[in-house]
C-alpha cells in the first residue's frame, strides 16, 4: 500500500517470527527442511523445488505469491580474466550454450525460470504456475540506481 512504515513493521514482524537466519538461501532451506526449524521457509522456488527432490514430496507444499520478484543473476565474459587465462573461446560458448534452446531447457528441468521460455518444450515449464513477476527497474522501484543507496548505503 505504498506506506513504508507499515513495511517496515511487517518485514520485523516476519524476522522475528524467525527461529533461524541463515547466511543463504540453500543454508536456510536445509535449516527447515532436513533440520525441521521453522513453520514456513520462504525461499527461491528453486530451492523449494529442491527441497521436494531432496527431503520428499509428501513433506512439503509449495504455495505461490500472486506476484513475486524476478531475478536475474548476472553473467558475462570478463575481458581481462578471458584474455589472461586463454579461455575466451570457451567463455563465450558457455554463454551461448546458456541461452540456447537446450541449456534454457535444462534451466527449467533443474526448477529454474528460464530466460527464453519460448525455446522450451511445454511439458518443461508445465510445473512453473503462471505469476506476476516484477523487477527492479519497474517504475515503482526505480531500478538499482534509486534501491541500492537507499537499502544498501
Amino acid at each position: 500500500g505504498n506506506d513504508e512504515a507499515k513495511t517496515k513493521e511487517f518485514v520485523g514482524k516476519l524476522y522475528a517470527n524467525a527461529p533461524v537466519l541463515d547466511s543463504g538461501a540453500r543454508g536456510s532451506t536445509v535449516t527447515f527442511a532436513q533440520k525441521g526449524l521453522g513453520d514456513v521457509l520462504i525461499a527461491w522456488e528453486n530451492d523449494a523445488y529442491l527441497a521436494l527432490d531432496e527431503f520428499g514430496a509428501d513433506n512439503f507444499d509449495i504455495v505461490y505469491p500472486p506476484t513475486s520478484i524476478l531475478a536475474e543473476p548476472p553473467v558475462a565474459v570478463v575481458d581481462a580474466n578471458v584474455d589472461a587465462k586463454g579461455t575466451r573461446k570457451v567463455a563465450e560458448a558457455y554463454l551461448s550454450y546458456l541461452y540456447s534452446k537446450e541449456g534454457q531447457t535444462i534451466i527449467a528441468k533443474n526448477h529454474y525460470r528460464p530466460a527464453k521460455p519460448e525455446l522450451v518444450p511445454p511439458e518443461d515449464l508445465a510445473k512453473l504456475p503462471q505469476i506476476k513477476l516484477v523487477t527492479i527497474d519497474d517504475p515503482q522501484f526505480g531500478g538499482w540506481k534509486k534501491a541500492q543507496p537507499y537499502h544498501f548505503g
